[in-house]
């Protein structure tokens, strides 16, 4: 079998920020995947990487056994078409001159379009349905029939890889089908690859036979829908409660989020100190004021990310001087906080000797007969000289301390009102 993709231990960087960290992937001729996962888990960068729009601080890529930094972009634009979310077209061409332009890696440089790429332009138009639109302005059309062209332009183009990115988040469900459709027509009859970024579980679920969740530049899962979309998987890549069920009349799997965050449940006149810091605490602050509980934080130096969240929501938070040790002012502050608190959720916060004290607020609060939910995975967060922070955490979980994994499991398990 031909492998149309091979990515080995590719990392790719923005700014000297790792977005892709050591990925490996291989699609065979013909496959057709879909790259799933939150914002920022590095999906459009992969398909950056595979256009070559970006090169790979590492590792190597290869388009059906050569090395992409040995194409040119001529040869580039003939073996990948890329179908966007959208595209902006700043001349109003008319229908057939546009999906024309999918020949120009094919044609010579003052060469005029053959009778032969005439021909594949139209087919190309048949098969999107715009042979009826053909003598209209690109600029005059509707996002739906805009769309199809741009898929039109696609096929003229004649690739053997098709690379996706949110090409249907625009288009009403009546256009989304259709331009799946489309493109499965063509994988199949075709035998093009076909590598499509979504958010759309479902679409992916029901279009791809194999699915790729990736999450901070790493792929997390990779297999068919039955046996990558479960609901402990997709609850902690995107921190979320779901539901994952099959449809009965098609026997697809279908993934529906939770009604609300906290189903059923207010917080309201319930009090929750959060410890956190890094940026680990930013979604459990912002879910726990949106089910209404009263949320105080600290202690967090002055300028951390989850500072400037739990300002900007109007939290109580107690504040340090940036890139210091927690002192005893600002402990004590935070210490009148957590008194008042029913819960103290401890985030998962990398503990180090300058913040570790934090969590004599937990045990405080534990002896006082007050609950805490401690985040699990603290083995790998602790930089303590002595491990102190797991020690700590060890004694408040055997104590009865609430384990959590993700924001959804937390919400459950707090106290609130029906």
């Amino acid at each position: 079998m031909t492998t149309a993709i091979c990515m080995k231990l590719v990392s790719a960087e923005y700014d000297g920020r790792r977005v892709i960290d050591g990925l490996s992937l291989e699609l065979a001729e013909g496959e057709m995947a879909a790259l799933l996962g939150p914002n920022g888990a590095g999906k459009t960068t992969i398909l950056r990487v595979l256009t070559g729009l970006i090169r790979p601080a590492s590792g190597s890529v290869h388009l059906f056994g050569r090395d992409i930094a040995s194409l040119s972009a001529h040869e580039r634009a003939r073996l990948v078409g890329v179908i966007p979310q959208e595209l902006q077209i700043p001349m109003p061409f008319p229908v057939r001159e546009f999906v024309m332009m999918g020949r120009t890696a094919s044609l010579g440089r003052w060469s005029p379009p053959s009778a032969k790429d005439r021909q594949i332009v139209e087919r190309a138009m048949a098969y999107t349905d715009t042979t009826d639109l053909k003598d209209r302005s690109v600029s005059e059309l509707s996002g739906g029939e805009k769309q199809r062209v741009i898929v039109a332009m696609i096929l003229a183009q004649e690739p053997r890889i098709i690379l996706m990115d949110e090409a249907t988040s625009h288009l009403d469900m009546n256009h989304c089908i259709e331009v799946m459709q489309i493109v499965e027509r063509l994988n199949r009859e075709e035998l093009v690859t076909v590598l499509m970024v979504s958010h759309d579980l479902n679409l992916s679920a029901e279009f791809c036979r194999r699915l790729l969740i990736m999450e901070n530049g790493r792929l997390m899962a990779d297999g068919t829908a039955a046996n990558v979309l479960s609901e402990d998987l997709l609850r902690r890549i995107y921190r979320c409660d779901v539901r994952v069920q099959k449809n009965p009349a098609t026997g697809s799997v279908v993934v529906a989020p939770a009604r609300r965050l906290a189903s059923g449940r207010s917080g309201r006149g319930v009090g929750i100190h959060v410890i956190a810091g890094g940026g680990c605490g930013e979604q459990c602050l912002r879910s726990l004021s949106l089910c209404d509980y009263t949320v105080t934080c600290g202690v967090l130096n002055q300028a951390d990310s989850d500072a400037e969240v739990a300002l900007a929501l109007g939290l109580d938070v107690a504040l340090e001087k940036p890139f210091s040790h927690i002192g005893r002012t600002a402990l004590d502050e935070a210490s009148r906080m957590a008194e008042k608190a029913d819960v103290i959720v401890v985030c998962g916060v990398p503990f180090g000797p300058g913040n570790v004290i934090n969590l004599q607020l937990a045990k405080k609060a534990m002896s006082m007969g007050r609950k805490v939910a401690v985040m699990d995975g603290i083995e790998a967060r602790d930089f303590t000289p002595a491990r102190e922070a797991e020690k700590t955490i060890g004694d408040l979980i055997r104590q009865g301390a609430i384990r959590w994994s993700t924001v959804s499991d937390l919400l459950a398990a707090l106290p609130g009102k029906a």
